[in-house]
């Protein structure tokens, strides 16, 4: 139903309860799994944190048991995120408020509704972290290029923090590059350039160029027909 992985909160692990089916290559629908058949494999190995365990634990238990052979679904690639247990102990209304959002988003691209299945989910790629160095201006090796935000090194290790993100690029962007930036740009003569100097009059064909080449395709569909098939 859609091109590209979607992400499911990581606030979901506060009520969902992760498992995978006790016997390697179990088929059955979740449903038809007992309660003795279901390997809470969180709980089992973190019981102090269970579900709760840091994101980098859990995805590598993830793949652990799934490279183990129990996995589910079709592809027998995923873990269930099962909130059976929510429903019953705080009222489907709760969970709805909660998580109802995702839950929506999840049954309009699977077909399943969470309310009465397990999620199926799996450790995948969100988005890159970053690492480049950089000192505490935060300029990189390469004289002039500063890096900010998560596209440096500075605030993570091997797993992120929540809202890191935002924390870093406010921190970068507000409090350091404007004054690291300005004091770099203050030692720095630079030459006074034009618009009639080759590298403008290049880039400026080019543009020039790929701007006519899109203009002439003459195509007969809206950009928001392809938005529309992409979901």
């Amino acid at each position: 139903h859609q091109y590209k992985l979607t992400l499911m909160s990581e606030s979901l692990r506060n009520d969902g309860r992760i498992w995978v089916p006790r016997r390697a290559g179990d088929d059955r629908a979740a449903k038809d799994i007992p309660e003795a058949e279901r390997w809470y494999y969180l709980e089992e190995k973190y019981p102090a944190f269970g579900n709760l365990v840091p994101r980098d634990i859990a995805s590598r238990a993830a793949k652990n048991v799934v490279d183990a052979g129990h996995g589910v679904g079709p592809l027998k690639n995923g873990v269930f995120l099962d909130f059976a247990d929510a429903i019953n102990r705080l009222g489907k209304k709760v969970i709805a408020d909660r998580y109802g959002n995702l839950f929506d988003m999840y049954e309009n691209i699977t077909g399943e509704d969470p309310y009465q299945r397990p999620m199926r989910i799996y450790p995948a790629s969100h988005y890159t972290m970053g690492g480049l160095w950089v000192d505490y201006n935060l300029q990189s090796t390469i004289p002039g290029l500063f890096v900010i935000g998560e596209a440096n090194f500075s605030d993570h290790g091997a797993n992120r923090l929540g809202a890191s993100a935002l924390m870093q690029g406010l921190a970068d962007g507000y409090f350091v590059l404007p004054y690291t930036l300005g004091n770099y740009l203050a030692n720095v003569k630079l030459d006074k350039v034009t618009p009639t100097q080759a590298a403008f009059v290049d880039v400026k064909r080019e543009v020039d160029e790929r701007t006519q080449r899109l203009l002439s395709i003459d195509g007969n569909r809206t950009v928001t027909e392809f938005h529309r098939e992409l979901g």
